[in-house]
């Protein structure tokens, strides 16, 4: 994991839920990286469990996740 997308998960597990999505709204995600970052940050489930209860593979809720964390840091770089 790169360190920008290491900052991006950092800030997503320790944001408010309120920041949380803030920040995920302003990032324009999809609805399905939007789930998925709920399932993970909020729920606090593994990829593998994510990929089960939405019935697609580890390796697609990892390519999700990549991305959101990508739009993330879009936004807090503007932040900051």
């Amino acid at each position: 994991m790169n360190i920008n997308n290491k900052n991006a998960r950092d800030w997503l597990v320790q944001s408010s839920r309120r920041s949380f999505y803030s920040v995920l709204q302003e990032a324009k995600i999809t609805p399905r990286q939007m789930e998925i970052a709920e399932l993970r940050f909020v729920k606090g489930l593994m990829n593998y469990q994510i990929a089960m209860q939405l019935n697609i593979s580890t390796k697609t809720v990892e390519k999700e996740i990549a991305t959101a964390y990508k739009a993330v840091n879009r936004i807090l770089d503007q932040m900051l």
